[in-house]
């Protein structure tokens, strides 16, 4: 796994659901939703850093895929 979190982000709860066919808006990188959760909740969890970090992640890799 990447360290940085944006890049896994990407893969993770973007590119991931691409491949199975989910929309772009249906992501959990753009619903910022992951079962149930918030998204940044799961990135903080999952880094180990804190909520902000994960919101700032979340919008760098929102911004990446709208480019």
């Amino acid at each position: 796994m990447n360290s940085d979190p944006h890049y896994t982000i990407l893969e993770t709860y973007f590119f991931g659901y691409i491949d199975r066919g989910v929309g772009a808006d249906e992501t959990p990188l753009f619903t910022c939703r992951l079962d149930e959760r918030p998204l940044a909740v799961a990135v903080a969890d999952e880094f180990q850093i804190s909520p902000t970090s994960a919101e700032e992640a979340i919008d760098l890799a929102q911004r990446e895929v709208a480019l």
